[in-house]
């Protein structure tokens, strides 16, 4: 298999993978896919301000989806993750959050928009499949123009629907829907899904700080819905039994997935195909390239507890390293 082919295989797999996801939470395009799994919107958007720009469609009908439920969305989380993971679409971000400060609540966004970014010529917006600029139209949308990027207008069409509380993929939302968006929904969310948690654990994978989900984890052992035990010098938490049917309405899901580690890996093995597969290197320095850059990704990617073991022979070339990453992914999030 060549770079191109990998690259063109890859792009179709993400843009297909966002269409599922956005689709399961209401977005308006495509036939509904059932998903056993639940989805973070924070992480999802993310990844979504960088390859969404490769579908105009989607990223459009993702906008109209956040203007109906962009109030579920957690803000501080979302920047706590884009400082920690590499993200590169916070520039986009902070478009979006601009564009959508004109609805609801404005002050919510607010913050997104503000953040700081160097400002550099203005340049198209979206791509075609093939990474070439995507050409517009002369009637910009002013607020992407500000933020350097160009587009055209853009006129949320109203079809999007209320995220489906029922569905598993939704849980988050829903325990969102109805405490108020805090840290506690996440952390709900994540003992019902992993089963037990220590605060430092639960902290790490949640993207809070520590003494804040300690304290607040103490706090829910109160509620008789959240027991607590010692294990050595840490406490480790657990949801009860009795609580889980409300939480997950009795259907299973796949467990706790680090969509952050996920969305932001599967996006930097994006961003050095896309880079790599125009030039015109030595096929020996090309498979030095994808291996240098993919061997700490693939090493934290296997690290964790919800990752499927990846088969490397030794020596392998990069390649063969790409797929197996693009196949754990599919793995993953089917």
């Amino acid at each position: 298999m060549s770079l191109q082919k990998f690259r063109n295989e890859y792009l179709e797999t993400l843009l297909q993978f966002l269409w599922r996801e956005w689709t399961a939470l209401g977005v308006s395009g495509q036939e509904h896919v059932e998903l056993h799994h639940v989805i973070d919107p924070e992480a999802l958007l993310l990844f979504t301000c960088s390859l969404g720009r490769y579908d105009q469609r989607l990223f459009d009908e993702v906008m109209d989806w956040l203007t109906k439920n962009g109030s579920f969305l957690n803000i501080q989380r979302m920047k706590n993750i884009l400082q920690q993971e590499a993200f590169g679409g916070g520039e986009v971000l902070s478009a979006v959050a601009d564009w959508l400060s004109q609805y609801g609540k404005p002050m919510k966004w607010k913050s997104l928009a503000k953040l700081e970014y160097e400002r550099k010529k203005a340049q198209p917006l979206f791509y075609l499949a093939d990474g070439r600029s995507l050409p517009i139209p002369t009637d910009y949308e002013e607020t992407f123009l500000e933020h350097g990027f160009k587009r055209s207008s853009l006129r949320p069409r109203g079809y999007s629907q209320a995220f489906p509380a029922g569905e598993v993929q939704c849980l988050l939302l829903k325990l969102r829907a109805l405490f108020s968006v805090n840290a506690r929904c996440d952390v709900m969310t994540y003992l019902a899904l992993n089963g037990t948690g220590y605060p430092r654990e639960v902290a790490r994978e949640l993207y809070y700080s520590q003494k804040a989900i300690h304290d607040l984890m103490t706090e829910m052992a109160c509620s008789g819905m959240v027991f607590s035990s010692r294990s050595g010098r840490a406490r480790i938490f657990r949801i009860s039994d009795d609580s889980l049917p409300f939480l997950t309405n009795g259907t299973e899901s796949t467990g706790w997935i680090n969509w952050p580690i996920l969305l932001s890996t599967a996006e930097a093995i994006w961003k050095m195909t896309e880079e790599l597969h125009t030039t015109t290197l030595d096929p020996a320095v090309e498979n030095s390239e994808i291996l240098l850059t993919t061997k700490p990704l693939l090493e934290r990617f296997t690290r964790c507890r919800w990752a499927p073991a990846i088969q490397f022979s030794q020596p392998m070339q990069g390649l063969a390293k790409l797929e197996a990453f693009k196949g754990a992914f599919e793995t993953v999030v089917t």
